[in-house]
Parts: structure tokens; sequence; C-alpha cells
């Protein structure tokens, strides 16, 4: 059953991103143009190898997060002249919260799975930097943008945000 918010599945034209930071003029409305945005969460995981070759456990290692944005040159631009340094990587280190807003409803109601929910979800990526700035550009190129890594410091959901474990956004359930 797929995700949807007031009988509407989520789409592009739903979603919404906040930026807080310390430079004021880097905003929600400067974001507007952005063509993509991604993020991952992904758990190292190693099969251990007992007698006759077959797995005998599993380890666990680290997390790692990550999370690009694809930002037409105009948006560029404008970072870079609300940058105390004039540079992307000036803005420093920022959160961005993607939300889903439907314009049809008032109250929006998420359903997951046919269950229905009052809450809203919102992904925070935590602790982002850009770390590199520049432009790509080729022969009849209609818009030009580039993406660029966020290199998030935490990937939260709403759950973990409300005070259940770090263990949410891996697994969607809180581990005891």
């Amino acid at each position: 059953m797929a995700t949807t918010i007031n009988n509407v599945a989520c789409s592009w034209s739903m979603i919404e991103l906040t930026p807080t930071s310390g430079v004021s003029e880097f905003n929600q409305t400067m974001l507007l143009d952005c063509t993509a945005i991604s993020w991952n969460t992904e758990r190292k995981l190693e099969n251990i190898y007992g007698i006759g070759g077959q797995p005998r456990k599993r380890g666990f290692g680290n997390v790692e997060y990550t999370a690009s944005i694809t930002l037409p040159y105009g948006t560029q631009a404008a970072i870079r002249a609300a940058s105390p340094d004039g540079t992307m990587m000036g803005i420093g280190e920022f959160n961005l919260k993607v939300s889903w807003v439907n314009e049809l409803g008032s109250d929006a109601t998420l359903n997951v799975g046919g269950a229905a929910s009052n809450a809203i979800e919102i992904v925070t990526l935590a602790g982002c930097i850009f770390t590199q700035g520049g432009m790509e550009a080729s022969q009849d190129d209609t818009s030009i943008t580039k993406e660029f890594d966020l290199h998030p410091f935490r990937i939260f959901g709403t759950k973990s945000q409300t005070g259940a474990s770090q263990w949410v956004e891996l697994y969607g359930a809180d581990v005891k």
C-alpha cells in the first residue's frame, strides 16, 4: 500500500525543504528551485563464517549517512551571496528538514500502509555542510544544475526526533 497524504500519493511536488543555519539569508525560499534531494542511512553488516564455510553469525559495524542535493546555478549564486565569505562552504553547518505537504488539504493526514496518522513525516538531515562549489554545463543545456554532497552528521526520522532510540531511523521500530 502506498504512502499518501489525504488520499494523494506522496510525490516530488509535495516536498518542502527548510534549512536552519547561522546565516539567516539561507532560508526555505532559497531552495525552491532545487531539482533533486536524496539521502541514505546504511549500517555495515558482515557475515562471520565458521566450520563448513557457512555463515554462523553476523557482525555489525558503523552507520554511514549520505545525502545530496541538486541545485540550479541561480540558487548556487544566491547561497554564495548569502555566505559570509562568498562561497557555498562559507554557509557552515546547517540542518535540512525535508517534509511533505498537500496543497489539496488543510488538515494533512499521513496514511502509511492503510494506517492513518496525524503525524506528517519529517526527515532531518542534521549537520550538513557544503564542501565544494562549482558549476557543470555543456552544450545544449537548458538548465545548469549541479549535485552537491551534503555530508550529514546524522539523519533523523520523525520518531527518532521525539525521544525514541537511534535505531528508529535504521529499522523503523524502537529496539529495546
